[in-house]
């Protein structure tokens, strides 16, 4: 197949990353792939993820170039996250030319709070369309980004938005899967989302300061350090423990704003706890970092991503892994993981991070566990195929749905729309483009 995939292509780019994994594994297969990075103007010149031996980078603002490979491509896939300067050039694309959307996050009103800066008013039509007047009217009111998430998640999280414009979507999980097949009107699939741990096969070698003294339980904590990574949870639950507040070490690794950083040391030093900020780090410090830890904590509330990198990479590497009882998390084995309560967050942190802390071969075990599962389910392999799969129940769907808006337009040009889409003997031939369409 000759394909076109719309991604970011920068390094920072976790969703570039995993589609630089599936790149490689469609061209040992034999296809043609041509990669369109969907960055932010400002963004393109930074260096960009290997795709692969044979795959050509391309600018989405290159328009002539991006329309000669539409009109050549079989299938066009563009990978979709809650960031609009990463994912600017997707959505400009996805308009005019509908594809797969393979669907990151289950909450894209970030992506779509970009998107709507110099668009304001078709951006108040498409509120009301999906979720009425009264939630268009509230929706840029908010103070801040913690306050428009929870207000915005469960009212107006833009699901619909971007997946009524595929033509087909890839989920990474099931538990946000209702608003997508409610706006998508081609074939939705799960799959596993492709990940790897590249520091994986050094991570035994390394010893942790546990192994070197007998006294430190690290526990760590990877990524952009914001308020629904639940950090300071994790301090007031090692405060809460003689054994943790004498045994334990907790790390930060990732992007962290300086007073977050103040705020939480400050934290630490009243409930006793020993914190080491690390910031951002490179990629072979985190593999580090990673590799030295007892246990990796992958808490979200409120929890929003179709799936979570972080937590896949933390289970490669073979360690215990603790999440949220909620959302993507809620779905891994409980073989795997270790899951805290959103209601009792504190109290079953205390509890497991003691267990975790106490018994160095229950970590050890559970890692084990979460290793050889995860090696299996988040495979670049599989997720290529299931992709090659999509796009022909997709090129199927583009025909039906074409089909569908011929009809819809010719009843609509007869006026009384609402009225003749209602009667029963409208819908009932109509019933033949639905089922087909659905893969689950």
């Amino acid at each position: 197949m000759n394909m076109i995939i719309f991604t970011p292509g920068l390094q920072a780019s976790a969703i570039g990353r995993m589609t630089g994994l599936v790149t490689r594994a469609l061209v040992e297969g034999g296809h043609t792939v041509t990669v369109v990075r969907s960055e932010d103007p400002a963004l393109l010149e930074q260096a960009a993820h290997d795709f692969g031996p044979g795959v050509h980078l391309l600018s989405w603002t290159s328009t002539d170039q991006v329309y000669s490979l539409i009109k050549q491509a079989d299938v066009i896939v563009y990978q979709i996250g809650d960031q609009y300067a990463f994912h600017q050039g997707g959505l400009h694309w996805l308009k005019r030319a509908p594809g797969i959307v393979c669907l990151h996050d289950f909450f894209l009103g970030n992506l779509f709070y970009g998107w709507s800066q110099e668009r304001r008013e078709e951006a108040f039509a498409v509120l009301c369309r999906w979720y009425g007047e009264t939630v268009a009217e509230g929706y840029f009111n908010h103070s801040s980004s913690e306050s428009f998430i929870s207000g915005t998640k469960d009212c107006a999280p833009m699901t619909e938005w971007v997946c009524s414009q595929a033509l087909s979507v890839i989920a990474h999980s099931r538990w946000g899967i209702q608003r997508v097949l409610d706006a998508c009107p081609g074939p939705v699939r799960i799959v596993p989302l492709a990940y790897d741990a590249p520091g994986a096969r050094t991570a035994k070698a390394a010893s942790s300061p546990a192994d070197k003294d007998g006294k430190k339980f690290v526990l760590l904590t990877i990524g952009h350090v914001n308020p629904n990574k639940r950090a300071e949870s994790v301090i007031r639950a090692m405060g809460r423990s003689n054994v943790l507040r004498e045994k334990g070490q907790y790390r930060l690794v990732g992007k962290i704003e300086s007073d977050v950083a103040e705020k939480l040391a400050a934290l630490a030093r009243d409930q006793k706890v020993e914190l080491v900020v690390v910031g951002e780090a490179s990629a072979e410090l985190l593999a580090q970092e990673i590799a030295q830890a007892d246990a990796i904590c992958c808490l979200r509330w409120p929890t929003i991503e179709g799936a979570s990198a972080s937590a896949i990479e933390a289970m490669l590497y073979g360690k215990p892994v603790i999440v949220t009882d909620a959302g993507f998390y809620a779905e891994l084995p409980n073989r795997c993981v270790r899951k805290i309560g959103v209601s009792t967050e504190i109290e079953d942190l205390v509890q497991v991070l003691e267990s975790l802390a106490s018994h160095p071969a229950q970590r050890e075990a559970l890692g084990l566990e979460a290793a050889s599962w995860a090696s299996i389910t988040f495979s670049p392999g599989n997720y290529a195929r299931q992709v090659l799969e999509m796009a022909l129940s997709t090129q199927r769907a583009a025909l039906l749905i074409d089909t569908m808006h011929t009809f819809t337009g010719l009843l609509a040009s007869w006026g009384g729309m609402q009225a003749l889409m209602s009667l029963n003997h409208t819908i009932k031939p109509l019933e033949i483009f639905n089922a087909p369409l659905r893969v689950q």
